[in-house]
């Protein structure tokens, strides 16, 4: 993926979001991966540290609350 189009789209995300919200936008390809290329592009808003702890929220509610997800609190 190119990176300019991954900066542009973030830009465009964040002229619309509210004054005090971030963003974490994901990109992944299709199918399997291309040998040696990641799957996943992500940018982010906020640090990084914010984005992980707001990916965990995520993952927990995204699964229902299943059992297999309480250990990433």
């Amino acid at each position: 993926m190119d990176r300019e189009f991954l900066k542009l789209a973030a830009r465009e995300v964040k002229a619309k979001l509210p004054d005090n919200w971030s963003f974490i936008l994901l990109a992944a390809q299709n199918g399997e991966p291309v040998e040696g290329q990641s799957r996943l592009v992500y940018i982010s808003s906020m640090e990084r540290e914010c984005a992980i702890n707001v990916l965990k929220e995520w993952l927990i509610k995204a699964s229902g609350e299943q059992e297999w997800m309480k250990h990433i609190k």
